[in-house]
């Protein structure tokens, strides 16, 4: 998938999976890219199974993309297997890290596919925990974002770093940091709350 090859191409970036929609033969789905803010519409429409890529509101200082792009026959096949995909997912370096939602035989039939398709999928953990049990997880990116502020010391009293310094030093928008932490912030305190942090 452009997916890999992307990110094969460009190692430091790091693509989050936000939404995604199934069409017919393509799905629509909504990417972030964390990395120098330069705008990746066009490189992702060259890729064969690309139809389109476009930037979401780029005056917004955002890296969000919708990319229309053809199903894979793995992909396909988790369709057909009804896997489902916990969002956000994060893509870097050619490598998908993501938690499967479905029965452990299907998911297993999945990863047998995507081995035979040239890929070197990895079972990293199993669970029966249910959909709504991870709410106290932060994502790849979520993570990153959480240690480097607390490094630098964003959530000291008083702060040493403001939001606009940290946004400059993580090269991402303003609004996209203070989204982020907020999110952080959220999902630590249900964590904290529910005895799972």
């Amino acid at each position: 998938m452009w997916l890999s090859r992307f990110t094969l191409e460009h190692p430091d970036l790091l693509l989050e999976f936000h939404s995604w929609t199934p069409g017919g033969d393509h799905s629509v789905g909504e990417y972030e890219v964390h990395g120098p803010p330069v705008d990746w519409s066009e490189e992702i429409a060259r890729y064969p199974d690309v139809l389109e890529a476009e930037r979401l509101d780029p005056r917004s200082g955002e890296r969000r993309y919708r990319v229309r792009y053809r199903h894979t026959p793995e992909f396909a096949l988790a369709l057909e297997l009804e896997i489902l995909f916990r969002r956000p997912m994060s893509i870097q370096n050619g490598r998908v890290t993501c938690t499967l939602v479905a029965p452990l035989s299907r998911v297993r039939h999945f990863l047998r596919a995507v081995a035979r398709a040239g890929g070197d999928p990895h079972l990293v953990s199993l669970g029966s925990e249910s959909v709504r049990s991870d709410r106290g997880i932060l994502t790849p990116v979520q993570r990153s974002l959480f240690r480097q502020a607390l490094a630098l010391g964003y959530f000291e009293v008083p702060r040493r770093i403001t939001l606009t310094e940290l946004s400059e030093k993580v090269a991402r928008s303003k609004s996209s940091v203070s989204r982020t932490l907020a999110v952080v912030e959220q999902k630590l305190l249900v964590a904290a709350e529910s005895g799972t942090a």
